[in-house]
């Protein structure tokens, strides 16, 4: 049945009773293709029915479905014509982990950030409104989506407008999971006995009409509980919980603690691979590792994180100890503001975030946390590029965008001995906001053996001296700052090598007295252009009239596809390859 799907209007053709057997073949089909190429796996194998039925009752894309987050949406892909582009997944230039306007009429957004789609929904539902188009809007929020502040804030609005008959319908996949296991208010209220009853007091007591499925993989309660929203929703806004289960069909999910939310590629019998990091020592590995060292020695630190364990290497902290190590939903505003009240209280907090997320606490860093110039240090991974989840999900804007906030100090740790060093000083004896950054990738084991560990920490690490030039690098950059330098040797010219570490405040004086005394400088960064470390450069240079050249390797404007960080850093033109074409043509080296 999957291959003669190529529209909803071809599902549509499906007698209903036949539906749960297309619902198997889709989930068979994504244990094969996903155990292969890696992806979203448990997420989706929890929305199979749900998105049958979606689109079994609504009309896409004249009725738009939204679905929050984006990684929900492989089923859908699926119903929508797109089964052929599946083995691309995860490579560059194939089919988007998340949804994706360039790919489909019936992705509605981009959506790879949670919490977005009420929003969104309401001001679309809005305007149809006004316009009298008759067609719907139907956002799926799951995996933790719903406890974002944008979400409760849009709720809140929604239940307004719904009064006047908005065509909005809300649709809740309650599967007791973010990444790890959801925490909190909502979780108490959707789950246990009583969750019908709980959970109908809140919407309706917030003006929404309520309708719950006890079972979301029963496609005839499903079909059933949709067309009954369609129908009621011209009264107000109608919520539909549905409750499934993430991971349903592939056993190894089960028991793993995310369910298989994200896999590189495994073996679906028995769960080799099926790792959601991949193998080696990552600099998240070193955080990890250094924080239990220091949390182990003082009870007084504190460990926070937005519902990215994995990601940050922390998830063994979560379990070792529960007193000082708190997963707090995916609620990246409220992470910063409990970080900030925790150190008002004498704690020494880390908060451990995706830099990618980290945009979405800004105003918390700023107002609670610079303004009152806290000692909270945020740890963010995934700086630079960061692989194949989506172009807004690389961390190459973080300096451009955090270096001008007052008060906050950016390190940017591209050694593991750098980054363990910083993390004990703020273990020990943590001044005023920090902000540590590192790459999205395994440690880079040359660094340390490049760049020394016993220098001055506060001050930029000199591997190696130049005569003709010297090469200022944000750590990310590092082994290709070794590559340009090695090459620029083979043609007999001579560059000092500087790991820059401190990005604000950066070592004016060092760097003055570095570019007081050669001709020429090129910086390295794996971040935008505009307001970037080469710019900060560049004013240092006019600010004290020096007379040397400025060469600035950065990522150009704009957004940057997904992909693996040699294809990206080719395609930007910031590999060292690229580099050295540019500079030698401009200084004729």
């Amino acid at each position: 049945m999957l291959d003669s799907i190529e529209s909803p209007m071809d599902l549509k053709k499906i007698p209903e009773e036949k539906l749960p057997d297309l619902a198997r073949e889709i989930r068979e089909f994504l244990i094969d293709s996903v155990s292969g190429t890696g992806g979203h796996i448990g997420a989706n194998l929890g929305v199979v029915e749900l998105t049958i039925a979606l689109h079994y009752v609504f009309n896409p894309p004249a009725d738009s479905i939204l679905f929050d987050v984006g990684h929900q949406g492989y089923t859908h892909k699926l119903l929508t014509g797109r089964k052929g582009m599946f083995p691309t997944l995860n490579t560059y230039g194939g089919m988007s982990r998340f949804l994706s306007r360039t790919e489909s009429e019936y992705d509605i957004l981009d959506a790879s950030h949670a919490g977005t789609s009420i929003s969104i929904g309401t001001g679309m539902a809005c305007a149809r409104m006004e316009n009298g188009s008759g067609n719907l809007v139907v956002t799926v929020v799951g995996d933790g989506a719903l406890v974002e502040g944008m979400s409760f804030e849009a709720l809140n609005f929604a239940a307004e407008k719904g009064n006047r008959g908005i065509p909005l319908i809300i649709v809740v996949n309650d599967n007791g999971m973010s990444i790890p296991k959801n925490v909190g208010g909502i979780n108490n209220l959707f789950e246990g006995p009583g969750w019908e009853e709980r959970s109908s007091g809140f919407f309706e007591g917030l003006g929404f009409q309520y309708i719950p499925v006890e079972d979301g993989h029963d496609l005839p309660s499903l079909i059933r509980s949709f067309r009954d929203a369609r129908n009621k929703v011209s009264d107000g806004v109608v919520v539909v919980h549905v409750k499934t289960e993430k991971g349903r069909g592939l056993d190894i999910a089960r028991d793993h603690p995310y369910k298989m939310h994200f896999s590189m590629p495994f073996d679906p019998l028995t769960g080799d691979g099926s790792s959601p990091v991949p193998s080696g020592v990552s600099y998240a590995t070193v955080v990890g590792e250094t924080l239990r060292e220091v949390m182990t020695d003082d009870e007084n630190i504190v460990v926070l994180t937005p519902s990215t364990p994995y990601a940050s290497g922390i998830e063994g902290l979560l379990t070792e100890f529960p007193d000082q190590a708190y997963d707090v939903g995916m609620a990246e505003q409220h992470c910063v503001g409990m970080a900030v009240g925790l150190a008002l209280e004498g704690k020494k907090t880390f908060a451990c975030f995706q830099s990618t997320f980290l945009q979405r606490a800004l105003d918390q860093i700023f107002h609670d946390m610079c303004y009152m110039g806290l000692p909270v240090t945020i740890i963010a991974a995934r700086s630079g590029f960061s692989g194949y989840d989506s172009p807004t999900h690389h961390g190459i804007y973080d300096l451009s965008y955090l270096s001008g906030l007052p008060k906050l100090n950016i390190f940017y740790a591209g050694t593991a001995t750098d980054l363990r060093r910083i993390l004990r000083v703020r273990g020990e004896s943590p001044e005023g906001p920090l902000l540590i950054l590192h790459p999205y990738e395994n440690v880079w084991e040359k660094g340390d053996v490049i760049f020394p560990d016993d220098d001055d920490l506060s001050m930029a690490g000199v591997a190696f001296d130049g005569k003709d030039g010297f090469i200022f690098s944000v750590g990310n950059r590092l082994p290709d700052a070794v590559r340009l330098r090695e090459s620029l040797g083979e043609k007999g010219v001579d560059f000092g090598l500087l790991n820059i570490r401190w990005i604000h405040p950066v070592p004016r004086e060092q760097l003055t007295g570095i570019m007081s005394r050669v001709p020429r400088i090129v910086t390295l960064e794996e971040n935008v252009r505009h307001a970037g470390f080469g710019s900060m450069i560049g004013e240092i240079i006019l600010e004290e009239g020096l007379d040397v050249d400025l060469f600035v390797s950065a990522v150009e404007e704009g957004f940057v596809p997904a992909g693996d960080k040699g294809t990206l850093s080719k395609l930007t033109g910031i590999d060292s390859d690229s580099v050295l074409r540019k500079i030698s043509r401009l200084w004729n080296i």
